[in-house]
């Protein structure tokens, strides 16, 4: 009896093996506060769509300041549950520009070739083309147990030369939804 008992809940954990699942942009980019809105303007940005399954940002992002070398980028990633937002997910860049001088090499490098950055920090401020960009969906667990509403919070500071606490930038905000694919 156990096994089959077993066998089920395993089946609940995986989702439906049968249905397909995609990550959907649901809003355009957004500034989180005023002061992001002092250093990005993200009003450039689009999400466009090729399809109803498959959305892109494009566009440009205007930078309203130097980047510093010392950037870092925190990705939280939040699921609507009864009305507010419940934390799922952190990940941080301690060394943003480390990655961005990696190229090709970067862990992040399916997120930053679509983003005419340059290739290393200090860069100026300036308007910088995003092109198709879309959520890799590689590694993440996408399927019925996840699907839903989210938003993703990108969170930008400025580590401290040495001890200190980080320094707030800016934040950018865009909300997701993983939904069955409808092909």
């Amino acid at each position: 009896m156990f096994p089959i008992i077993f066998l089920c809940f395993l089946q609940l954990c995986q989702g439906n093996p049968d249905a397909s699942f995609i990550v959907n942009m649901d809003s355009q980019m957004e500034c989180c506060d005023e002061q992001s809105l002092t250093v990005v303007d993200v009003s450039g940005l689009d999400v466009g769509r090729y399809n109803e399954t498959f959305a892109y940002l494009n566009g440009a992002i205007n930078i309203l300041a130097e980047v510093d070398s010392r950037l870092m980028i925190e990705l939280i990633l939040q699921k609507e549950a009864s009305g507010s937002y419940e934390v799922v997910f952190s990940h941080e860049v301690p060394k943003f520009c480390d990655e961005l001088e990696k190229g090709p090499n970067s862990d992040y490098y399916t997120y930053l070739k679509h983003i005419d950055l340059p290739e290393s920090c200090p860069f100026p401020e300036g308007s910088y083309a995003v092109t198709e960009m879309i959520v890799d969906t590689e590694d993440m667990p996408i399927n019925s147990n996840t699907a839903g509403y989210y938003q993703a919070l990108l969170n930008f500071y400025l580590m401290p030369e040495e001890g200190g606490e980080k320094e707030y930038v800016c934040c950018l905000a865009l909300k997701l939804v993983i939904e069955t694919d409808s092909k």
